[in-house]
């Protein structure tokens, strides 16, 4: 009878024998659940290690933490096909831009251990409903923000109020990628889209309409103070070309009163100074830009840094050096940082 009992054992194996490794401890997040951890409500993994327990903890967590960036990458793409397909343009969806990293490791927990001779096992969870909650919380302030400023963007394009517009639109697309981000991480960790998420998309997308119709109505009017050298004026322009606005020469003075709302101003000055220094003659060239809306409320200001040209005896070639010097990628910067909150040439 023990004959067939021991027969018995190695067909079925026996796997509730003392010792044996529970089946959940196989792998990462693999078929055999924990019965007090299903797949449906928790995210989980496995650490082994021969170095300690510790070890092991610390491998479980990573695995949890693998898993959920893993899911990003998908979860990034859905979200953009989803927040991409109720109106917008393919203009401003081209803007858009989303990145995420799940950031709170502090929500993994080793729930279960075990130890087989030498090799040391952990099992850890995070619990997908406690972690939407914790991370819902976190973005709450953001989006009460967003919903708010939205709003009154909303508001003031529908009054004309571009300096109202421009503000409130401008804070509203600052808090965008954290609120695009939090909830592409909250789809990877509940494995569903967030309550909030769908009011948020529309009236993020109407924001965004907004500003990219803003933008296409907006002319920015270059007023060069002196033609100073090089291609300060031409490089300027296509900056502004570059940007998606529309570039004139007119000052705001010379508008009509009904095109003020959409125009703006953009004062480049630059200044030289040149001088007798030890080397032989030498100039330096700086360039300061000053945007100011028209309809007034909204301002801002770059700067190309100074840069210098030296000859041993022609101060005009001392100048066409430093002026060599100004770059259409400087001037583009210094255009974006005068422009930055005026027509949010940003997002």
């Amino acid at each position: 009878m023990s004959r067939l009992l021991v027969l018995g054992c190695v067909l079925v194996g026996c796997a509730s024998g003392p010792g044996a490794l529970p089946a959940y401890f196989g792998g990462v997040g693999g078929s055999a659940e924990h019965p007090k951890y299903p797949h449906a409500r928790f995210i989980t993994g496995v650490g082994v290690s021969s170095a300690g327990a510790d070890d092991a903890d610390v491998r479980a967590k990573e695995n949890v933490a693998l898993q959920i960036s893993t899911r990003l990458e998908s979860e990034t793409s859905s979200f953009q096909q989803y927040t991409t397909s109720s109106g917008t343009t393919e203009t401003v969806t081209s803007r858009v831009s989303v990145r995420s990293s799940f950031e709170r490791a502090d929500l993994i927990r080793v729930v279960d251990r075990a130890r087989q001779g030498g090799v040391f096992y952990a099992f850890a969870a995070l619990d997908r409903a406690a972690a939407d909650r914790e991370l819902a919380a976190a973005m709450n302030a953001d989006l009460v923000s967003f919903r708010a400023a939205a709003g009154s963007a909303q508001a003031a394009r529908a009054e004309q109020n571009t300096g109202a517009f421009l503000a409130a639109a401008s804070e509203a697309v600052r808090l965008r990628p954290r609120l695009d981000s939090a909830l592409i991480v909250r789809r990877a960790v509940a494995g569903h889209p967030a309550g909030e998420e769908a009011d948020y998309v529309v009236l993020r997308n109407q924001l965004l309409a907004l500003v990219e119709e803003a933008r296409a109505h907006r002319v920015v009017g270059v007023v060069l103070k002196n033609p100073g050298g090089g291609q300060l004026g031409d490089f300027t322009v296509n900056a502004l070309k570059r940007i998606g606005v529309r570039p004139d020469a007119a000052a705001c003075a010379a508008r009509d009163k009904k095109d003020l709302p959409d125009a703006m101003q953009l004062e480049v000055t630059p200044e030289e100074r040149c001088m007798e220094g030890s080397l032989g003659e030498r100039c330096e060239v700086v360039v300061r830009m000053t945007a100011l809306a028209c309809a007034g409320g909204a301002a801002g200001a770059g700067t190309v840094a100074v840069v210098r040209g030296v000859h041993p005896s022609d101060r005009e070639k001392a100048r066409r050096s430093a002026w060599d010097k100004v770059t259409a990628q400087a001037v583009e910067a210094a255009v974006r940082d005068a422009l930055k909150g005026t027509i949010l040439a940003g997002e």
